[in-house]
């Protein structure tokens, strides 16, 4: 059997658990789209998704899905807000208490001395990085829940950006050799009018 058939018999199987007949032209749009997943793992999650979705998933949903179960078996799974705000918390103590809450103890000639923050993913350290962990120091308790909000912003957007990579990367992934020193080329659409192709500052 083709690839192309083996993609689009997988995809009508998994339409077909939600009673969705004759939808081949969706089917082959989504074949054509998800081809980047290898076949095996795509079924794996297609199966997931049967168990937690009421409806037909989107592409965008399947690549999100599969995005969670890569992270799953690389120990990458991903930490919501509330995790990632009492991880910086004990962080924050850890760094000022003398004995950076007892891991060293008090005979240690480095007891007293700052200790440097831990933090489990690159996108907790990449927000505390962002608004700057010295500045911690600065807040007063009233000030607190402003920081927290503009920590939780900047936590997602270190998120959003991980899962554009990862997906990037995906798309990416078979193209190599195909004239991939193009996309540098590609002209900025932000700084283009379409009417006469005009660039405006």
């Amino acid at each position: 059997m083709e690839e192309k058939q083996r993609y689009e018999k997988t995809l009508k199987y998994y339409f077909l658990m939600y009673g969705q007949h004759d939808q081949t032209e969706r089917i082959k749009a989504y074949a054509e789209k998800l081809k980047v997943i290898p076949i095996d793992i795509l079924k794996a999650i297609l199966n997931k998704l049967v168990f937690t979705n009421n409806r037909v998933a989107s592409i965008a949903e399947i690549m999100e899905a599969g995005a969670s179960l890569s992270n799953t078996v690389n120990g990458s799974e991903e930490i919501n807000w509330q995790e990632a705000q009492r991880e910086i918390m004990i962080g924050m103590r850890r760094t000022w208490y003398k004995g950076c809450l007892g891991e060293i103890p008090d005979t240690d000639p480095e007891y007293g001395k700052p200790c440097e923050p831990m933090w489990s993913t690159p996108e907790i350290k990449a927000a505390v990085d962002a608004y700057g962990f010295e500045n911690f120091q600065l807040v007063l308790a009233e000030d607190m829940p402003i920081v927290w909000a503009q920590l939780r912003r900047l936590y997602e957007q270190a998120y959003q950006k991980r899962r554009e990579r990862d997906i990037n990367r995906r798309v990416l992934k078979n193209l190599s050799g195909l004239g991939l020193e193009n996309f540098g080329k590609l002209p900025d659409y932000s700084l283009t009018r379409l009417e006469g192709g005009q660039k405006t500052s």
